[in-house]
């Protein structure tokens, strides 16, 4: 006797999200009345005003555990208290099992029918967990045609296509910056931030306040990037021991926690694709693959390489990869990094993250190497190429007197003006002076990661 089998229906649509729009029946949504706005939020709600104009669907990105969903709840409530019907506004989960049966370009027209909103009304689709959609870029480019009112606000663990991203506002959210990170642990970053000693040369005094924002410091870079405690190993589970791999062809997770595992463990180390392929004995499309994968979910990034010209390569074959947060590196391995060449690159690790909050960062940071020398930081002019400064990175608290410690610097200097400044990165050190007859910045690493975040949180 053959089996009838059921598959859940509209109604069964219908009951799931009157459960997850309580605003509907009157209910304030409490979920996120109590939980702080990250800085970000102003940016993501002005694009939300201004998608209302444009017709494009605003989309935010970033790792895993950094706070998108709270954001989009957020959102959701910010829109309520204004003049916007309640029956209006519509929020979906797409990660919820039932929702994997749903064509979201059947969920206006269902909504528009259930809820009584004509079609020349306004309706606010808000979309959680959307990269679950197979070709969820399309499916939201189909939604936006099919219904000129709707509006759209979605979610995603992914990066969008960048050949099919013209009908979407993209805005990447990213970890904690250290000066976030102080703020979530109700410190004032500015009252933290110690006065620079008055010295244009080398000095041996540590000014009051470093040694504790030195500690502060080392907390942030092993686990203070993500909002819950634990959110490191949180964001690694989620990205790859998810549906999401499979999804997005991924054919073998152990092979893509197997890559993952080694950048993590070697964050800001330079690599080829084709050193990786035969260190994991993967075939070099599909180690390609799987490293877009880990980009695309935001928890690698790499930084492409230029020369003492501070050009390009025209055959670009080495990179760096820096994870996306140093803390991943301790929710990997479950401890505190310990070693000072250890602590040196994820100290770098973490500069990188502090740029990560302005799209201008994110695209102008490069290193640069050529035979023997590397600089692991250079900030390029995107206009004109010029670099504008360069940082060299030793976590360590004796002096650095000698010129061959930080050569490759020296020599970047020479050949460029640097109008910016050429820093070394210290863990105690802080004052001018020259090296190998050229101007240089000594400054704690703590220090200027703190100045960039509160820089870039006022973009």
């Amino acid at each position: 006797m053959a089996t009838f089998v059921e598959h859940p229906g509209e109604p069964d649509f219908l009951r799931r999200l009157m459960l997850d729009n309580p605003w509907w029946d009157g209910i304030t949504d409490d979920v996120v009345h109590n939980l702080p706005e990250r800085a970000f939020f102003k940016r993501f709600w002005n694009a939300i005003e201004r998608g209302d104009g444009d017709k494009k669907a605003v989309l935010l990105t970033g790792p895993r555990g950094v706070g998108k969903t709270v954001m989009l709840r957020q959102a959701v409530s910010q829109l309520l208290d204004g003049d916007t019907p309640r029956r209006h506004v519509c929020y979906v989960s797409l990660e919820h099992p039932l929702f994997l049966e749903l064509d979201i370009s059947r969920l206006p027209r269902l909504l528009r029918a259930s809820r009584g909103i004509s079609a020349d009304h306004p309706l606010w689709l808000f979309i959680d967990e959307v990269s679950y959609q197979r070709d969820w870029e399309a499916q939201l480019a189909k939604l936006l045609q099919a219904d000129p009112m709707l509006r759209v606000v979605a979610v995603s663990a992914l990066a969008p296509n960048a050949e099919n991203r013209s009908h979407l506002t993209t805005l990447f959210l990213p970890p904690f910056s250290f000066a976030e990170y102080l703020g979530q642990q109700g410190i004032k970053p500015a009252d933290v931030l110690p006065e620079p000693p008055n010295a244009g040369r080398f000095t041996t005094d540590v000014p009051d306040g470093l040694i504790e924002l030195n500690r502060l410091f080392e907390d942030y870079i092993n686990e203070g990037g993500f909002h819950d405690r634990n959110g490191e190993a949180g964001a690694i589970h989620r990205s790859l021991h998810s549906d999401l791999p499979g999804l997005h062809g991924i054919s073998s997770p152990s092979d893509l926690h197997r890559l993952f595992v080694l950048l993590a463990y070697n964050t800001g180390a330079e690599f080829s694709i084709e050193t990786l392929a035969r260190e994991l004995d993967l075939a070099k499309n599909t180690l390609r693959r799987y490293l877009e994968y880990l980009e695309s979910a935001w928890l690698v990034r790499r930084l492409e390489r230029i020369d003492q010209d501070a050009k390009p390569f025209q055959r670009a074959v080495a990179f760096k990869v820096h994870l996306i947060h140093p803390g991943l590196r301790s929710g990997l391995i479950g401890g505190r990094a310990e070693g000072e060449d250890t602590v040196t690159r994820l100290v770098e690790t973490a500069i990188q993250t502090q740029f990560l909050a302005s799209s201008t960062g994110m695209e102008s940071l490069f290193y640069a190497r050529w035979g023997h020398y590397e600089v692991p930081f250079v900030f390029l002019d995107r206009r004109s190429g010029t670099p504008l400064f360069a940082y060299h990175c030793m976590w360590r608290d004796d002096a650095i007197r000698k010129p061959k410690e930080v050569r490759a610097l020296v020599n970047f200097k020479t050949s460029h003006d640097l109008p910016l400044g050429a820093f070394v990165l210290t863990k105690a050190q802080w004052h001018g002076g020259k090296l190998g007859g050229e101007p240089m910045r000594f400054e704690p690493a703590s220090v200027l990661a703190l100045r960039i975040g509160l820089e870039f949180s006022q973009l």
